[in-house]
């Protein structure tokens, strides 16, 4: 009896280490398939200028109209606003920066187009290389990105302020041409929020979202917005409880829903 127990027992024995074997092989197997497929998509192939994929994974645009200069706070809480901004770009996530500037013959063209390319915390030494990764993402993100927020700082002293055909040029060739529509994709307008064109002025007195959006001008500037999230930086004028009233974003509110966007926020730069 006790021989044939012993055999019992050592078939169990050896069919458990045949069980733990084949779940070693299999994790073995799982783990190295994560690796591969890990490496695959940490390898893109970028733009040696922009850094950009073929397909970003998210699309940021950040239209700026600063026709006044700004005083110390708001200069120290927009520089804060665009620390955070560059920090919520996923890897892959492109950023396009633009200037509120009257269409004619062409375009907007954007003042700087990044993406970013990753951090030492996105690769191990296993699938890549952190430190030369964290040096791309300094020296190819964040350093640009600096350097053209100074430029941008200084205000362009224009006397006009063409902010809906500028969102309606930048949406045309940065939101809608070539993005992939099941990734992100935002429009943030940094400016006072007065349009000022021959066509429509905020400037002597606030149109009626009714008026404006029924008439023939708005029709000419409007632009397809469905799928884009929107965000209003406001910038305070020293006039502001004159020029500014609390129907200004409201009125932007209905226009950014006339155009099928969402409004997601609207904040009031400090200063």
């Amino acid at each position: 009896m006790s021989r044939r127990r012993g055999a019992r027992r050592n078939k169990r024995n050896e069919g458990l280490k045949a069980a733990w074997n084949i779940v070693f092989v299999v994790l073995a197997i799982a783990s190295l398939t994560f690796l591969y497929f890990r490496t695959v998509l940490s390898h893109q192939t970028l733009d040696e200028v922009t850094l950009c994929p073929a397909k970003p994974r998210s699309t940021t645009v950040l239209l700026i109209d600063l026709t006044d200069p700004m005083n110390l706070p708001q200069r120290q809480d927009f520089s804060n606003q665009l620390e955070q901004l560059v920090d919520q770009i996923p890897r892959y996530g492109k950023l396009v920066i633009a200037k509120v500037d009257p269409i004619s013959d062409r375009l907007l063209l954007p003042v700087i187009t990044k993406c970013n390319p990753g951090t030492a915390s996105d690769v191990s030494e296993l699938d890549g290389n952190p430190k030369a990764l964290e040096r791309q993402h300094q020296e190819g993100f964040i350093l640009p990105l600096r350097a053209a927020f100074d430029q941008l700082m200084e205000a362009s002293s224009a006397d006009r302020s063409p902010i809906l055909e500028s969102i309606q040029s930048i949406n045309l060739t940065e939101l809608q041409s070539g993005s992939d529509k099941n990734y992100p994709r935002r429009l943030i307008v940094a400016s006072d929020l007065l349009q000022n064109t021959a066509d429509i002025s905020f400037y002597r007195k606030l149109p009626s979202a009714d008026d404006l959006i029924g008439g023939q001008s708005f029709s000419r500037v409007r632009t397809d917005l469905r799928g884009v999230d929107v965000e209003l930086w406001m910038f305070q004028r020293s006039d502001s409880s004159r020029t500014q009233p609390r129907a200004l974003p409201e009125l932007w509110e209905r226009l950014v829903n006339a155009q099928g966007g969402r409004l997601i926020r609207v904040y009031t730069v400090s200063g």
